[in-house]
Parts: C-alpha cells; sequence; structure tokens
C-alpha cells in the first residue's frame, strides 16, 4: 500500500487525524496570546473528527477549559476527562428542567439571556457551594446572547452577576475571518466598553480567526476551534499545520472509449480514450457534490483531475497521465490533505472549512496518528 497508515481491509476510506499536529497548533495558539489562557472548543464532536482522542491529548497538553454546543456533548467530555477540575462549558445556554444534569457533571452554562440568568441565581440558591457560570453579551451578531435591552438591566442590578457566579463574560465576533472588516473593531469596542462596568469578571471575544486579529483582542481567554486543525480563514499566514487528511480506495479501474459519458447527468464527455479509476468517496462521506469537475485528487503527489459528477458513494478521476507510479484496484489516492487542503477544497465547493470539516461523516475509518498521545 503506498500511503502509510494502518486500515482494515473493508474500508473504503481513511480519514487520517494527526493527534501531535492537533497538539503542536493548541501549543503554537497558547504560546502566541501569552498572557491570556487558551481554551479548546470541541463542539459537533470536535469538529466531526471524534472528541476522545483529541480531548485526551489536549487535556495532557495543559487545556484546561473546554466549550462545547450542546449539554450531550458536554457530558461526554466530562466522562472522557473523567475529572471535575477542568471546566467545560456549554455554549447553548441552560434550558429549563436541567440543573440536575450541570450540578452532576459540573457543567458551567453559557448564559444567553436574562431568563438563563435569573434561573441560574435560583439554582445556585440550592446547593451548598455555587456554581461557576458564564455570559453572552451579544455585540451585533444578533443571535445569541443579552441584547442592549438586558444589558441595561443587568448594568442597573450588578449584583446579579455575584449571585450567578459569572465567572467569565464573552461575546462572538461575526467577521474574524475577514481581517479589515470595520466590523471587528467595532464588536471589539462595544464589548470593552461593557466589560469596564463589571471588572472584577474575566472576558473573552477571540475565536480561531479572532486570535489573528492582534493582541488586543486575547482578553483573558481565546477559544480556538478550527485553528486547531490548521485552518483559519482568512488568515493564511500563520504558523500552524494542517491536521486533517482524507484518502479514498480505488474500487474499479476502466477504459472509457473517446465520446463516452462518464458519471450522472453524462456531465462529462471523454475527449480521449481514458483509463478512469473509481473511487470509494462520495458526498454521503462529506466530499461535497459542488467539488464536481473542479476537483484535484492526488497520487503519491501527482495530481488528478475528477472527472463527471460527485454521486453519494463514489467519484470518478482521470488517470490517463499516471505515468510514474502505477495505481492499482485497493490502492488509495489522497482526496484531501497537504497537496488539496480543506481551505482548498472549501474555497473551490464554495463554502467555509468548518462546513466541509464537520460534514466528513461517519463512514470513514478514523486513523488517528500519534507517538505519543
Amino acid at each position: 500500500m503506498p500511503y502509510n497508515f494502518s486500515v482494515n481491509e473493508q474500508a473504503n476510506s481513511v480519514l487520517v487525524v494527526d493527534i501531535e499536529a492537533i497538539v503542536s497548533n493548541y501549543k503554537a495558539l497558547r504560546t502566541k496570546v501569552i498572557g491570556a489562557d487558551c481554551a479548546a472548543t470541541l463542539k459537533a464532536n470536535a469538529y466531526g473528527l471524534g472528541i476522545e482522542k483529541i480531548a485526551l491529548a489536549l487535556n495532557e497538553a495543559g487545556c484546561s477549559t473546554f466549550f462545547v454546543a450542546t449539554i450531550d456533548e458536554a457530558i461526554e467530555l466530562r466522562k472522557i476527562l473523567n475529572s471535575d477540575r477542568k471546566q467545560i462549558l456549554v455554549l447553548n445556554g441552560f434550558p429549563k428542567g436541567t440543573s440536575p444534569i450541570f450540578k452532576r457533571y459540573n457543567l458551567m452554562p453559557v448564559l444567553n439571556d436574562f431568563m438563563q440568568l435569573e434561573r441560574w441565581i435560583e439554582f445556585n440558591k440550592t446547593l451548598e457551594k455555587k456554581q461557576k457560570a458564564a455570559l453572552h453579551l451579544d455585540t451585533g451578531m444578533n443571535r445569541l446572547g443579552l441584547d442592549e435591552k438586558d444589558l441595561a438591566r443587568l448594568i442597573q442590578t450588578p449584583q446579579i452577576l455575584k449571585n450567578a457566579n459569572v465567572h467569565i463574560i464573552i461575546s462572538h465576533l461575526s467577521c474574524s475571518d475577514e481581517s479589515e472588516n470595520k466590523m471587528n473593531n467595532r464588536q471589539l469596542l462595544e464589548f470593552t466598553s461593557s466589560i469596564k462596568l463589571f471588572p472584577k469578571v474575566s472576558a473573552s471575544i477571540a475565536n480561531s480567526g479572532g486570535i489573528f486579529l492582534g493582541k488586543e483582542f486575547y482578553l483573558d481567554l481565546v477559544r480556538p476551534g478550527l485553528a486547531l486543525y490548521g485552518s483559519v480563514p482568512g488568515h493564511s499566514k500563520n504558523e500552524l499545520v494542517h491536521a486533517v487528511s482524507l484518502y479514498g480506495r480505488v474500487l474499479q479501474i476502466r477504459t472509457v472509449r473517446k465520446g463516452e459519458l462518464i458519471g450522472y447527468g453524462g456531465s462529462y464527455k471523454a475527449t480521449r480514450n481514458t483509463n478512469v479509476a473509481t473511487i470509494g468517496v462520495g458526498y454521503a462521506d462529506g466530499y461535497q457534490r459542488s467539488l464536481s469537475g473542479n476537483s484535484r485528487i492526488f497520487f503519491l503527489g501527482s495530481p488528478l483531475p475528477l472527472v463527471g459528477r460527485i454521486s453519494m458513494d463514489s467519484i470518478t478521476v482521470d488517470i490517463s497521465d499516471l505515468q510514474t507510479t502505477k495505481l492499482n484496484v485497493g490502492d488509495f489516492v489522497e482526496l484531501l490533505g497537504k497537496n488539496f487542503t480543506i481551505d482548498q477544497a472549501a474555497s473551490l465547493a464554495q463554502t467555509v472549512p468548518y462546513e466541509l470539516l464537520t460534514g466528513l461523516g461517519r463512514r470513514h475509518y478514523k486513523h488517528y496518528h500519534s507517538t505519543r498521545y
């Protein structure tokens, strides 16, 4: 097998996750934001890559604060870490009826409105020792967080933060992937003006892109997610390395005669006698249909054009010009990796790396590269 990874014999595809690269990226980010703490955002099953191994490696690397989106994700992460000493924050808030869960698993909600804030205070009254919470202020994204009316109410009764045991106040940047967008500084100014009213509480606004907007965005805590895997849209000049590769197995090789059609809709007509390899990866595996006709596949560094439409379970590749090495049925080709990164694929698919990465699906055999973690 030309590529150096272990795989079970029935796998059609292999998603290689470089744990050491993820840890290296985390440490690079932590060094960059010296003076601030560096959390890790592991929502959506660590962006679809498998939360268990990634969380354990980051935990060993010294990460002490983790963000997830849902309560279920938080419970899973707490069981993985097997420690109450690590902070796990739930971005989607504090729904009614979930008090026993937050107590049992020692979770920290990100309170997104005044009702959640008041409900958390009532919950803490039932405890011998108050549990911490985070508070989300909306600074212009208009998605989650206290709005201007709620903030004015909070300013009038600042004791509420103490009663709720608010440990950190956060906001979220809407345009951090556009370094020149004036919205970034506008949000930062609004946020820093607001948190001055609550000087004893920590603050956080920087996501992955925010870390590369400048040190004024660091505040007390940054919370990278996608950057852990080497992708920072809009900030290509960084010290991070891509940690994810996707390989597909060759299912069949055939010769298509000049003038014959390939794939659904007959969208591609062979302009010559063409050697075509069918690869066992399709849009059901997260390899998006919009990449049809413009994607790049590689075999040992040699580029191969994708021909025809991407279907649910397979793609077709023109291997006619592959001369240096023979490609055989059962071999693997590189669909995403060092030759064709997630950022490049997302750009061609006219989407964002977040969607591409989290959509890679569950059918791939996952191979975690690590000599230590």
